[in-house]
């Protein structure tokens, strides 16, 4: 397997002619991935076109990411691409509404067993959808207070988690499941979001609700990591740790059904966290703008009742009454525990998925992008991590919360929150380690 990494961290004409430039040398690839940063979304176009007249028999995949990382550089400007010569590696996509049956139909498209699937989390829609959506918040949100008991308050949830499924998340935990084998997740929710956002790539041709999968046969292995200490035997235990990890840790009663929150201590999610920090109500302009917060150092953290292990969904002011959940809900304890995110240790922890392995191959990696606005500048210390380990290139990409499935997890990973799938809203990476 030939591998080659290009990127630029310009933008318009000077990206295009960096592109042209590095792809006059002589290489042969059947597969491209493209990594966008946000600021080079108007040039995607240009790019992808460029690519196509390059490698025309190509089969091409790639996402808008937050940043990336080379040896030379970490950048959140201009696009990296990785072009790959090999008949190891297939590439499939599906859309549609139901999230079962969208990755169940990716599932039986992929053979290979090792996966890296890229899709959508939460998709921000035209104007038109969004002002649906919040209509029917506020139709739903009014069954649910005229509900006679918390079951049947439950029920219009599921009912509700329907409609946004339809139209805006796939739930984290529910697509991981339909697929086999050892799977990578790069789940998309840019840190800013705005309509029609985010943006995948397919084919020499930009699609968004869809999802993506890279099958990789052969000698690959991939790595997962999170920061944080190991799970607990018992929902106590867990949330022993997790206060001692987080120190103020506040225990709260919800009520959820599978990816709906329709209150917290007796009130909608967005007037419990205005009780607790000052926050600027989201607004329709900040669509217009792509300045949506999609993450927050504020959350609710459930435990699973499978495994004991625990996610973290981030809070935000958002103008709706019945609050969504990027992961399913169902397999969790009702008594929540208000956090606010802190990773221990600082950026150091994240080194340890690097650390465990020998770094004599090439690798691609995604990290956390909650430690851009958390640590800054300091990221780099990471890149200069890596280049102490080895002198082999290689391609990081900064995206939410990255995700694994597997049958063979051996660590009591904090993050397990269902039998071989690691997910959480925060600290979390993988790594592909590919054979020469």
């Amino acid at each position: 397997m030939s591998l080659k990494v290009i990127a630029s961290p310009n933008l318009g004409r000077k990206l295009v002619e960096d592109l042209k430039g590095e792809l006059e040398e002589r290489f042969d690839a059947n597969v491209i991935l493209l990594f966008l940063t946000n600021s080079a979304k108007n040039d995607s176009k240009r790019v992808v076109n460029l690519l196509k007249e390059k490698f025309p028999e190509a089969k091409m995949a790639g996402c808008t990411v937050e940043a990336y990382m080379t040896r030379e550089a970490v950048w959140s400007r201009g696009v990296a691409l990785l072009l790959i010569d090999s008949s190891k590696v297939e590439i499939a996509h599906t859309s549609g509404k139901n999230t079962e049956n969208v990755f169940s139909r990716l599932n039986k498209t992929v053979k290979a067993r090792k996966k890296v699937v890229m899709f959508p989390l939460v998709y921000i829609p035209n104007r038109i959808n969004v002002a649906k959506l919040l209509t029917l918040d506020r139709f739903y949100y009014r069954k649910f207070r005229k509900a006679n008991s918390v079951e049947e308050k439950k029920e219009i949830l599921r009912e509700y988690s329907r409609v946004l499924e339809s139209k805006s998340i796939y739930p984290a935990n529910v697509a991981l499941r339909q697929l086999e084998g050892e799977v990578a997740g790069v789940n998309l929710m840019p840190l800013s979001g705005g309509f029609r956002t985010p943006s995948l790539f397919v084919n020499f041709k930009e699609c968004h609700r869809c999802c993506i999968c890279l099958g990789i046969r052969g000698n690959v292995r991939i790595h997962y990591h999170d920061v944080f200490p190991e799970r607990g035997k018992s929902y106590e235990e867990t949330a022993e740790i997790l206060k001692e990890y987080f120190g103020k840790a506040e225990f709260v009663e919800t009520v959820s059904g599978r990816i709906a929150i329709g209150e917290v201590n007796g009130k909608t999610v967005v007037e419990f966290l205005k009780e607790r920090i000052h926050t600027r109500d989201v607004e329709e302009n900040d669509l217009e703008k792509g300045s949506v917060p999609m993450v927050s150092p504020y959350g609710l953290t459930f435990v699973s009742k499978e495994t004991y292990g625990c996610s973290m969904l981030g809070l935000q002011s958002y103008p709706v009454n019945i609050y969504p959940s990027i992961f399913n809900l169902e397999n969790f304890y009702e008594k929540a525990i208000y956090t606010s995110e802190i990773f221990r240790g600082g950026i150091s922890n994240f080194y340890n998925l690097f650390d465990r392995i020998n770094m004599d191959k090439f690798i691609f990696f995604a990290l956390d992008s909650n430690i851009i606005p958390m640590f800054s500048k300091k990221i780099h210390l990471i890149r200069a991590h890596i280049n102490s380990l080895t002198d082999e290139d290689y391609l990081g990409i900064f995206t939410s919360f990255p995700s694994y499935k597997s049958t063979n997890i051996k660590r009591k990973y904090l993050t397990e929150i269902e039998r071989g799938l690691c997910f959480n809203g925060t600290g979390t990476s993988f790594m592909v380690e590919v054979p020469d």
